[in-house]
C-alpha cells in the first residue's frame, strides 16, 4: 500500500526519501516501503544490450537487489521471457548458457542479436517487458514503471485522492487487503483486513503489477466501480459495485477517555503525522493525574512515509534503538536511534494491533514493545518489513526494487511473520463489528469492545487475576 510523502534521509552517496507501507494506496493504498533515490551517479560499467534504460536497469539490480542473484540466473530469467512470446523459428538453434560458455551477460547478448536476425522485433520494448516479467516473478514489490505509475505512486503524497479507500499488498501472486480506511466506500462496503481482492471491472489481477492495480482503482469521484473479492473468514465470494469518493485521510485522532486516560490512534504515516502526534501528546502530558494511561490505536494502520514512523517513534522512546535497515547493499543500511527528546513521561502505555497494522506501525510498536510501561495488545500484526527503493533511469523510467528489510529494536525479522501481541484478545462472537466512531466523543469510543476491554484492564489496576482479558502470556 502506499501513501508517499516527502520524508528525507541523507545516506551514503544515496538521496533517498523512504517510504513505508503495507501496500498500495488506491482508492487503494498501496503496502509496501519505498524509498526514491537519484541514482545519476549509477551507470552500467559496460553495454550488455546497447539499450541504455534496460543497461541502467541491470546495473541498478546487480548493485541494489536485496538478495543476490546470480548473473547466470539473471539473464537466462530474463531470456525465458523474452523468447515466451515468439514465434518457434525465431528462437530456433539457440545456444543455452552452458553451450554459449561465455560470460553470461555476453551469451545473452548473442542470443538477443540471434532473436533479432530470424526476427523482426522492438528490441527496446521487448528487453524491458521481458526485464519487467522477471522482476514480478521475483519479487511482487519491484518493476519498470512509466511516468504514469510514478505518478499513481506519488498521488498519495497529501492523503487525498480518488478511489475507494483501501490499502492492498501483493501476496503469493494475489492482491490482500491490509486494510480500508474508516468511512470509505470499501470500508462501507464491508470489506476487510485479508480479503482478497479477485477482479476489477471483472479483469483478473493475476499477474498484474501493482500500481497497474492502482490504476484500475482510482479514478474521478462519482464514478463506479466493480470488485469481486474472497472474504477471509468465510472464504465466501462477492462481487462489489462501489461508487468512487475523494478520499480524504485525518491521520491522527485525540480524545480524553477520563481524568486519567487518553486515546490516541493514527491513521497512517502521511506528512505531517508526526507534527499532530506531537500536539496530541502536549495535550496528554497536562493530564493532571500521575496514574495515566494512553492508549495508542494503530489497528488497521497500514504505515507510511518511514521518517514519519522514526519521528513518532523518537516522541516515545527515550533512548535506544528505534528500527535499523539491513540490505545486502552496505549504502542501504542504517540504524535509527531515539534522541532522547520524547514527549510521553513514563506512564502506562497500551498499543493496540490487528492484521491490518502494517509496516510503519509495525516499527512503532516493535520500538516500543518490551519497554516495562508498555503492552502490546490485540492480534498478531501483518508482518510487512521490506523496503523499496524507486531509481529514475533514462526516459523517464524508474525502477523500483527491494533493497532492504527493517528489523524491530530488538532485532526481529518480522517479515511474513509479524508482531505478536503481549495480551491477545480473542473476539466473541457476539462482538459486534467495529465501526467508524466520532473520537471527540468519550462516549461513542467507549462502545469499541476492545477499549472497553482496555478501560476495564486498567481500572483493575493491572492484577491478572481479574484481567478481562481472555489470554494473557
Amino acid at each position: 500500500m502506499l501513501i508517499l510523502t516527502s520524508g528525507k534521509v541523507i545516506l551514503p552517496l544515496l538521496f533517498l526519501m523512504f517510504f513505508i507501507y503495507g501496500s498500495a494506496v488506491t482508492g487503494f493504498a498501496a503496502t509496501n516501503g519505498t524509498e526514491f533515490s537519484d541514482s545519476g551517479f549509477i551507470r552500467p560499467l559496460r553495454s550488455v544490450t546497447g539499450i541504455r534504460p534496460f543497461d541502467e536497469a541491470i546495473a541498478l539490480f546487480r548493485q541494489h537487489y536485496a538478495q543476490k542473484i546470480h548473473d547466470a540466473d539473471l539473464f537466462n530469467g530474463i531470456l525465458e521471457k523474452f523468447t515466451f512470446s515468439m514465434l518457434p523459428n525465431c528462437t530456433e538453434d539457440l545456444e543455452t548458457f552452458q553451450e554459449c560458455g561465455a560470460e553470461p551477460e555476453v551469451c545473452f547478448s548473442k542470443a538477443i542479436a540471434q532473436i533479432e536476425s530470424a526476427c523482426k522485433i522492438n528490441r527496446e520494448q521487448s528487453l524491458l517487458r521481458s526485464l519487467n516479467l522477471f522482476l514480478q516473478d521475483l519479487d511482487p514489490n519491484s518493476c519498470l514503471m512509466d511516468l504514469s505509475m510514478l505518478k499513481e505512486l506519488k498521488i498519495g503524497t497529501s492523503g487525498k485522492f480518488g478511489g475507494v479507500g483501501m490499502v492492498v499488498t501483493p501476496k503469493n501472486g494475489e492482491y490482500v487487503v491490509i486494510s480500508p480506511f474508516e468511512g470509505s466506500p470499501a470500508y462501507d462496503a464491508g470489506i476487510r483486513a485479508g480479503d482478497t481482492i479477485l477482479q476489477i471491472d471483472q479483469n483478473s489481477l493475476q499477474n498484474v503489477p501493482l500500481l497497474e492495480v492502482l490504476r484500475k482503482v482510482r479514478g474521478p469521484a462519482g464514478s463506479t466501480i466493480s470488485v469481486t473479492l474472497k472474504e477471509a473468514r468465510s472464504g465466501r465470494i462477492r462481487q462489489l459495485v462501489m461508487k468512487r469518493r475523494m478520499i480524504q485521510i485525518r491521520p491522527v485522532r485525540f480524545a480524553l477517555l477520563s481524568q486519567d486516560a487518553a486515546y490516541l490512534r493514527i491513521v497512517n504515516f502521511q506528512e505531517s503525522v508526526s507534527g499532530e502526534v506531537y500536539q496530541a501528546l502536549v495535550r496528554f502530558s497536562r493530564m493532571p493525574s500521575r496514574d495515566k494511561l494512553l492508549i495508542l490505536d494503530l489497528r488497521d494502520n497500514p504505515g507510511g512515509v518511514f521518517e514519519e514512523a522514526i519521528q513518532v517513534a523518537d516522541l516515545f522512546v527515550p533512548d535506544g534503538m528505534i528500527t535499523s535497515l539491513k540490505g545486502r547493499n552496505p549504502d542501504f543500511a542504517r540504524e535509527f536511534r531515539a534522541s532522547g527528546k520524547k514527549m510521553v513521561p513514563d506512564t502506562k502505555i497500551i498499543i493496540l494491533i490487528n492484521q491490518g497494522s502494517a509496516s510503519a506501525s509495525e516499527i512503532l510498536t516493535g520500538a516500543l514493545q518490551g519497554r516495562t510501561n508498555v503492552i502490546v495488545a490485540g492480534k498478531p500484526s501483518f508482518g510487512k518489513a521490506s523496503v523499496q527503493a524507486v531509481f529514475p533511469i533514462q526516459t523517464g523510467m524508474a525502477l523500483r526494487l527491494t533493497t532492504a528489510h527493517y528489523y524491530t529494536a530488538d532485532g526481529r525479522d518480522i517479515e511474513g511473520k509479524g508482531l505478536q501481541p503481549d495480551i491477545l484478545i480473542e473476539e466473541d462472537s457476539h462482538w459486534p463489528e467495529r465501526t467508524a466512531v466520532d473520537v471527540l466523543r468519550a462516549d461513542q469510543l467507549e462502545r469499541d469492545p476492545w477499549i472497553r476491554k482496555i478501560l476495564e484492564y486498567h481500572a483493575a489496576n493491572n492484577r491478572p487475576g481479574v484481567s478481562p482479558f481472555t489470554t494473557m502470556y
